[in-house]
């Protein structure tokens, strides 16, 4: 009887996913602000603005001013409707940060496209913050997954996430954010998603029915393999004053979390580091990048102009903070990784218990805490580290590997001829293939043991020099045990004891 009760408990709370927040809950805890968005959503019913909208109100807003903002595009969709991207720059020859905002990378997040509009119409149309263009070159891409945004699905059209596409870049508008992202080169790339207020897990921690009580969580990498002083500044002074911001217009924040089972328990997964995601994806091509999640998956059109105006603040602050630290952010961007540091190829979170995550009961309509299991990845320790290489060797017969590496912008050389070099070698000696499909492919997770050799390398050889921008992911894609990386993803197929066709040059 008791374990009746307990499941018929768990399949009520359930069904607050169908309730992500009460009006009672929506009018204490997250009332709108007193501003007039001119956007199109909000001057209509409840559907969300669509492509034709959303075009229709970019060319309005940009049409008064064609000396500075300009429309372009970027590649198209599966279904081939083209991606738009909006440039603001004002032409002097002051050395400008490049700053990049995304929208809509998931189908069913359609503030994020909304709150990417209204921020650039207000740098067009308000003239307290025209100075940022003095240094600043700016770009919206407010609808990069237009298929699924035009049906409200995660998703594109192949039925893939965008956001899990960074690295293995296997859907066209993966690919057409890649190769911008690259000829762009923006030092600073804020990525806004929306995230649901109630899941599932949240009844197995609770016997009240929970939801979450902020306003936005911040994604920013902690990958050990970005340099610590680009996580300090995407940290400490991007995200630091964007929390700050926040403060001000009295809206709550908290680093990112997701919810995942470990042995049976809910643990809280704060943070992140795998570069299949852009926060982390462009963190290792050197940008400051930061994923917003913002309170609003099917929540509809319910605290629409909150959400957009949490955006706004948002998007205004980082702009701020790159204005204000130009110098600086050119300076630590343009960096290439130190030799002198070790490739962390696998690390572990900090795991927490008790640790205190702040909700809104909705039987109560008052905050409570909850001390969940944590992992907090902003924390992680090294596990498996190697020394740093001069560069990655690929055989010629490997150009599936190479054309990857070129589609991720890392460079890529060839030997003019042939040359005896010593190399390590990796072995694989244990290969598993996870039970779980994850993007219709089953990854595999290795070990490998490293040798040293002298090898002869034909003319035409491939070589990755680690003295570059993306040095460091590409050590994220070509070391085998790496999460996501091209062992990981399939991209290249291992068996047990086999050599693999990538070498690494030491000094």
């Amino acid at each position: 009887m008791t374990k009746y009760i307990l499941n018929l408990l768990l399949l009520l709370q359930a069904t607050c996913l169908f309730a992500q927040q009460p009006g009672k809950v929506a009018r204490k805890f997250f009332p709108d602000p007193l501003v007039e968005i001119p956007t199109p959503w909000f001057q209509k019913g409840s559907k969300p603005t669509t492509y034709g909208e959303m075009m229709d109100f970019i060319e309005r807003t940009i049409a008064p001013y064609p000396a500075t903002a300009s429309l372009s595009y970027i590649g198209e969709t599966q279904k081939g409707t083209l991606i738009l991207a909006v440039r603001i720059v004002k032409d002097t020859r002051i050395p400008k940060v490049k700053v990049l905002f995304l929208g809509r990378v998931h189908g069913d997040e359609p503030a994020s496209t909304e709150g990417n509009l209204y921020l650039m119409e207000r740098l067009l149309n308000d003239p307290t913050l025209a100075y940022l263009l003095e240094r600043l070159d700016i770009t919206f891409i407010p609808m990069v997954n237009i298929d699924g945004g035009s049906r409200l699905n995660r998703a594109t059209a192949n039925s893939l996430d965008l956001n899990r596409d960074q690295s293995k870049l296997i859907t066209p508008e993966g690919m057409a954010l890649r190769n911008f992202y690259n000829e762009y080169a923006p030092e600073v790339v804020i990525d806004f998603h929306e995230f649901q207020a109630v899941r599932a897990d949240f009844a197995y921690i609770s016997s009240d029915n929970i939801t979450n009580s902020y306003d936005a969580m911040f994604l920013y990498s902690g990958n050990l393999n970005v340099p610590q002083e680009l996580r300090d500044l995407t940290g400490n002074l991007f995200v630091g004053n964007a929390k700050g911001a926040m403060d001000k217009e009295q809206l709550r924040h908290h680093d990112y979390f997701t919810t995942s089972r470990r042995y049976g328990e809910v643990v809280f997964n704060v943070g992140g580091i795998n570069p299949r995601s852009t926060a982390n994806a462009f963190s290792l091509s050197n940008s400051v990048a930061i994923l917003m999640e913002i309170r609003g998956v099917r929540l509809g059109k319910q605290s629409l102009k909150r959400r957009v105006f949490t955006i706004y603040t948002l998007g205004e602050s980082f702009l701020k903070t790159a204005y204000e630290h130009a110098d600086e952010v050119l300076r630590i961007t343009s960096q290439l990784p130190s030799p002198a540091d070790d490739i962390v190829v696998t690390s572990r979170p900090k795991s927490v218990e008790d640790y205190p995550i702040p909700f809104i009961s909705m039987n109560t309509n008052k905050m409570v805490e909850v001390k969940v299991n944590a992992s907090l990845s902003l924390e992680s320790t090294p596990v498996l580290t190697r020394k740093r290489p001069d560069a990655y060797i690929i055989p010629a017969t490997q150009p599936e590997i190479v054309r990857k590496l070129r589609e991720l912008g890392i460079e890529v050389k060839q030997l003019d001829g042939q040359q005896t070099l010593e190399v390590e070698a990796y072995r694989v000696t244990s290969r598993q293939q996870e039970y779980a499909s994850f993007e219709k492919f089953y990854p595999v997770r290795v070990k490998a043991e490293v040798n040293k050799q002298q090898v002869l390398f034909p003319a035409g050889t491939y070589i990755v020099p680690m003295q570059q921008k993306n040095g460091n992911l590409a050590a994220a894609m070509l070391e085998p045990e790496a999460a996501n990386g091209f062992i990981n993803y399939r991209i290249y197929d291992v068996e047990e004891g086999e050599e693999l066709p990538i070498y690494r040059k030491i000094r």
